[in-house]
Order: structure tokens, then C-alpha cells, then sequence
């Protein structure tokens, strides 16, 4: 029962199941309100089928949903072969689903991004983009240097000529502005444009800093007048976010961070910090984990789940969110180290547990999974009841294995119902006893069933077995 609907921060709503004593009958059973399906009834009644709608509770939900948007059409695995077959292509290869049929059938757009997104570049003095001819001489080179502006340089020289768009920063320039090659800048008539400046970081110098000057200073009409705080005009990017007090702390890697945490998976947003630490001034590393650390490993308790087993197990009374975090530090050390950096390097606390997958040591492990007691007794019991051509074929498979490191291959023969198969069985109980590693396998299916432990070879070894429609 539930007396009102609940929504969660990041889960589905819990929708209000009262217990009013209202309940139905139908073919002798009774119903109450748990049993009630939610349901739309707009929709039920304008499409004659049930469909329901959900809102999507809380801001992480946007990346999910901007992930499905943008994957694209889905997508099968491949095999290139040398012998091209464009019948056998189309019916094996080609695959469009239901609802892309019907999207393409009744006309709907594919792709549609609303409002508009314009890239604002930025530059320092005299290091825009010119294009030119390699036929010009130096006189023809200097006029079309001359000539040519940018986006940023226009943006600037409206500035100095009207005063209508002097409170607006870079950013916000094109909701109120468009902008031609021809023309420069010039006031919006209609439709909406949203501005976005290109990503800069800290490795690039004067041209990280002249992107956040842009942030906070609007209506600049030149670089003179960018690089221009309360009067006094310093000569880079960098002096004149000093004198704005941007530059001193972490503030940046924060906003940073603050701003992609809800819209990027949680492995990107480890690179990111990553190669945060290898390429730029982080002065407190620890704290910006500590702070984000929950979007950081934010895919950890599903990786953990799908590791199960073959990740190396943490201490029983961890809490899952110890695990959680704990694991996400592990992870980020693996790019650390992909950048030449150790927990030392970075001022980071490692993890407290050693996250190792067994991946590698699978068939090993399995292949060791035999009690060797249970094996040894089988063993002594199947050695009684050989007949004289097994001892001899089983006394000279022991002595050269266990005398000559060199590898060693045998061949059985015998008609069928002469025991190969428990001579086998019995070399396998011998080895296990022993804590060996013994791998049997057998060329179908069928004959591997027979073997203690047994699979096919091609499946075991991965050995390539080309199927046709005539196999």
C-alpha cells in the first residue's frame, strides 16, 4: 500500500496504492487498489492501447536519455569475408527495426537539435584563422591578412561601434545577434541560438585563461580593453584573471567538473581527471575527488555486479558504497598509470583493496577445482579392474610424463568396448590427485560428454571453424 504517489531522486515514482476498502470482484477473485495498472487514459482512449507516461525524475537521468538519443541506429557484429556475396549482405547484414520503419515511412525527422548551437572560436591577438593562396606574393599575403577577420574579432568590433550589445558576454551574444561572413554582427530578427565557446584547458597557456576572462568580462571592444581591469590594463589573459581573483584555487577544475558530472559516463569523467592531474595545476586532488567521487564511480556498482566472481574479493564489513568508491579509485588508477603517473604523483589516497580481476587464472582455477582425496580414491579403484593392455598403456604414459619434461604426444587404439575411455578417466584421476592441471577435450560434442571435466577442442583452445550453409 502507498497513500500517496512518491518520486524518488533517481528512480521510479511509487505510485498511490490507498487502502480505502475499495475493492471488485471478477470470476471469484478479489481486487483492491494493488492490483490497479497505471495508465493514461488520453492515450488509452485516443490510440485504443495502453501506454503510460513517466516523467524522468532528477538530472542524471540526462545522460541516459541523451545516450539512447544520439546512439544511433542499432548495430550488429560483422564478419568481412574475401568472397562478396551481395544477396547473402543484404538478407544477413541489413537490419531495420520496427519503429525505424515507421519513422521513415510516415516522414518524421531523423535529427533535430533546437535551439541552434554556434560555435564562438576565440583567439589571441593575431593568431586567427586566415585562408589564403599559395600563389600570392608577400604584398598579396599582408592584404588578405589585413582583410580577413574572425567571429571573435567581429564580435569585438561591434562592441566598438554600437553600445546595445556592451552587457552581454561572448556567450550570450548570439541569442540577441547573428553573424555573416559578409556583414559581421548584427541584431537577431528571429529564431534562437545558443553560443558555446570551444573547451580550453590549463596546457594551453594564455589561451586558457583568455577563455575565462570571456566568461566574466562583457562587451570587451578590443584586447586592450579585455585585458583592462578597474582601470589598470595588463598585458595577458593570465594578469587579468589574477587581478579578477580567477586563478587561485581550484574554482575551474570544480565548475569544471560541476558542469559535466550529470551529462558524462563515469569512465569519461575519470580520464578527464586523469589527465587533469598529468597536464595541468590541480592544487588539491583529494578534495575535488572527495567532492565528486560519487559521479567519479558512478558505474562501479554495476561493474562489480558483472564481475561477480572474478573480481578479486573485498573485506566483508565494507559497505556498498565503500566498495563503490573504493573500486572507482581503482579504476582511476589504471589511467594514472596509462599517463605515467602513481598515486604518489597524483597526491591521491590509492584504494585500500586490491581490485585485481582473475580473469586470466579462469581455467586455471576451474581445472584445479577437484578434490584430490575423492580423486585419489577413484584413482585406486579404476587401477584394480585394469586388464593387461591398459596397465601397459598406462605404466608407459606415467614413466614418460613424469621422466621427460619434453611435451609428448600418444596415440590409443583399440575396437570399440576395450576401455580407452576408462584409461582416460583413470590418467585424469591420476594428475588431479596430484593437484595437476589435466584439460580433456575430444573433436564433438558428443565424445566430450565421456570425460571428466571435458569440452570440445575448438571451444576450449578457440580453434576457428568456418560454418557454410552446407556444413
Amino acid at each position: 500500500w502507498c497513500e500517496a504517489t512518491i518520486l524518488g531522486e533517481n528512480s521510479y515514482p511509487e505510485y498511490a496504492r490507498p487502502n480505502n476498502g475499495v475493492t471488485w470482484e471478477k470470476n471469484g477473485f478479489v481486487f483492491d487498489n494493488r492490483w490497479v495498472v497505471p495508465y493514461n487514459p488520453f492515450l488509452t482512449k485516443k490510440y485504443n492501447a495502453h501506454i503510460n507516461v513517466e516523467v524522468a525524475q532528477g538530472i542524471n537521468a540526462i545522460k541516459y536519455m541523451a545516450k539512447y538519443i544520439y546512439k544511433g541506429s542499432d548495430r550488429a557484429t560483422l564478419e568481412l569475408q574475401n568472397q562478396y556475396d551481395e544477396i547473402a549482405m543484404t538478407v544477413q547484414g541489413r537490419y531495420i527495426s520496427p519503429v525505424q520503419a515507421v519513422w521513415r515511412l510516415m516522414a518524421y525527422t531523423t535529427h533535430e537539435e533546437k535551439p541552434a548551437i554556434m560555435l564562438l572560436p576565440f583567439h589571441l591577438e593575431g593568431r586567427h584563422r586566415v585562408n589564403f593562396s599559395v600563389r600570392l606574393n608577400d604584398e598579396q599575403l599582408a592584404a588578405a591578412i589585413r582583410s580577413q577577420s574572425s567571429v571573435f574579432l567581429d564580435w569585438m568590433a561591434y562592441n566598438a561601434q554600437h553600445t546595445d550589445g556592451r552587457d552581454l558576454l561572448y556567450t550570450d551574444f548570439p541569442y540577441f545577434y547573428t553573424h555573416t561572413k559578409n556583414r559581421g554582427w548584427h541584431p537577431r530578427r528571429k529564431g534562437q541560438t545558443i553560443g558555446r565557446m570551444p573547451v580550453a584547458v590549463p596546457s594551453q597557456g594564455e589561451h586558457f585563461y583568455l577563455r575565462k576572462l570571456l566568461t566574466v568580462k562583457a562587451g570587451a571592444r578590443s584586447y586592450r580593453d579585455l585585458y583592462t581591469i578597474d582601470g589598470t590594463t595588463y598585458d595577458c589573459p593570465s594578469a587579468a584573471c589574477r587581478a579578477l581573483g580567477l586563478t587561485f584555487d581550484d574554482s575551474d577544475w570544480i565548475s569544471l567538473f560541476d558542469e559535466v558530472k550529470d551529462s558524462s559516463p563515469a569512465n569519461s569523467l575519470r580520464q578527464t581527471f586523469a589527465s587533469a592531474l598529468a597536464h595541468s595545476q590541480v592544487i588539491d586532488p583529494q578534495s575535488i575527488w572527495d567532492r565528486f567521487k560519487n559521479f567519479f564511480s558512478d558505474d562501479c556498482a554495476r561493474r562489480i555486479e558483472n564481475l561477480g566472481d572474478r573480481l578479486n574479493p573485498p573485506p566483508s564489513d565494507w559497505t556498498e558504497e565503500e566498495k563503490v568508491h573504493d573500486y572507482g579509485l581503482w579504476l582511476l588508477g589504471d589511467n594514472l598509470r596509462d599517463l605515467g603517473l602513481d598515486w604518489t604523483n597524483a597526491r591521491l589516497a590509492g584504494p585500500s583493496h586490491d581490485w585485481t580481476i582473475r580473469e586470466d587464472n579462469t581455467l586455471i582455477a576451474s581445472a584445479l577445482n577437484y578434490n584430490q582425496e575423492e580423486e585419489r580414491n577413484q584413482h585406486s579403484e579404476s587401477i584394480s579392474m585394469f586388464s593387461s593392455g591398459q596397465q601397459q598403456a598406462y605404466s608407459t604414459i606415467i614413466n614418460t610424463v613424469d621422466t621427460n619434461i619434453r611435451p609428448n604426444t600418444f596415440f590409443l587404439q583399440g575396437p570399440a568396448g576395450t576401455g580407452k575411455t576408462f584409461l582416460y578417466k583413470t590418467l585424469c584421476n591420476y594428475y588431479r590427485s596430484q593437484g595437476g592441471i589435466v584439460l580433456c577435450v575430444a573433436s564433438s560434442g558428443i565424445a566430450s560428454l565421456l570425460l571428466p571435466g571435458g569440452s570440445t577442442a575448438h571451444s576450449l583452445f578457440r580453434i576457428p571453424i568456418e560454418c557454410t550453409d552446407s556444413s
